[in-house]
């Protein structure tokens, strides 16, 4: 039995529903007031069976109920994750993304369940702009960095010290995900907003991938026993500019067509603190995240590619126009209903 954190995000969803297309019978943590219906209407859409499902109520950071529920399982699929690049919100990056993957790596030694298969970020290597960032580029920190990037780091060193203490890992690190799910939350963020109106984009580029091939590549880099592994995950790179025109486009409304300038970036990071004092609301952006999307990155995903050949496995991603395409189909079938 597979056990998986996080089953109800936009990876994780996927993730469940793949591993039981797969054959696979699945445990699932979630919290009290999870969204798990939505899950289960994904798996019965695709005509899955919710018989090889089990939802345990938990927290990642109750290692008692971590402990139990793993009982009978034989992998973990760690996907849960807080992502925030708000000031406010380090202590809460630290306590969910190192804290709790560290207690998921105790729970599993305890519970001698050796196979981990964890889900990170590219934000967890380094960024560099003028230099493709591979999975050989290393994290550097410094006052630039911000409190999530950093949380990934520091949760990849938990998943790297359980393989030192007897656990079989592998790591994904995907870019910017794609897909479908919780629309107040995370990447998924980005359809609402565009869905609003903006006028703005954003200087920079930035890579991008499919939540379908993201929970894909850990099927089957899990399946064919590939270990002691990190892949990054990346389909395209892209400006934000194409992509945020792209989006506009699938949601039938008008693209941006204004660059947000460097002027412009250092005015609205101190507006939107100002009215985060006044109104006490969250900034919409930070001076971090605006900073960030002035950058240009790129990203190699090549190597999923090489490493599933050696098991006579062919990858191909999924282009990021049918990614954004069937995320903005679920988004209007939400707003809709």
């Amino acid at each position: 039995m597979d056990f998986i954190t996080g089953a109800t995000g936009i990876v994780g969803r996927e993730l469940v529903s793949q591993l039981i297309s797969a054959g696979h019978t699945v445990k699932a943590l979630c919290r009290t007031n999870s969204d798990v219906t939505s899950v289960e209407n994904l798996i019965t859409s695709r005509g899955l069976s919710l018989d090889r499902l089990t939802w345990v109520e938990g927290e990642l950071n109750d290692t008692q109920s971590l402990e139990s529920s793993l009982k009978g399982c034989t992998r973990v699929f760690h996907v849960a994750a807080l992502v925030s690049f708000h000031p406010l919100d380090e202590a809460s990056l630290l306590k969910t993304n190192v804290e709790g993957t560290k207690n998921i790596v105790n729970a599993m030694l305890h519970q001698d369940v050796k196979t981990l298969m964890y889900v990170s970020s590219v934000a967890a290597l380094g960024r560099q702009e003028n230099k493709i960032v591979d999975e050989e580029t290393p994290f550097e920190d410094g006052i630039g960095e911000t409190g999530y990037s950093r949380s990934k780091y520091l949760a990849e060193l938990e998943v790297w010290r359980g393989q030192e203490e007897g656990l079989s890992v592998a790591v994904v690190n995907p870019s910017i995900i794609i897909g479908a799910g919780d629309f107040t939350r995370s990447s998924a963020e980005l359809f609402p907003q565009i869905h609003a109106g903006l006028s703005f984009y954003p200087a920079g580029s930035s890579g991008y991938v499919s939540s379908s091939d993201v929970a894909k590549a850990c099927v089957l880099l899990a399946d064919n026993n590939i270990r002691g592994e990190r892949v990054l995950l990346n389909s395209e790179n892209r400006s934000f500019k194409s992509l945020m025109c792209e989006i506009a486009i699938a949601l039938n409304v008008k693209p941006p067509f204004r660059v947000v300038k460097p002027w412009m970036s250092s005015f609205a990071w101190r507006a939107f603190w100002l009215i985060e004092k006044l109104t006490g609301k969250r900034a919409l952006a930070t001076k971090s995240s605006l900073n960030m999307s002035r950058s240009i990155i790129v990203y190699d995903g090549s190597k999923i590619e090489r490493v599933l050949a050696l098991e006579g496995v062919k990858w191909e991603y999924e282009p990021v126009n049918k990614a954004i395409s069937r995320t903005a189909e679920s988004y209007l079938a939400s707003i809709s209903s």
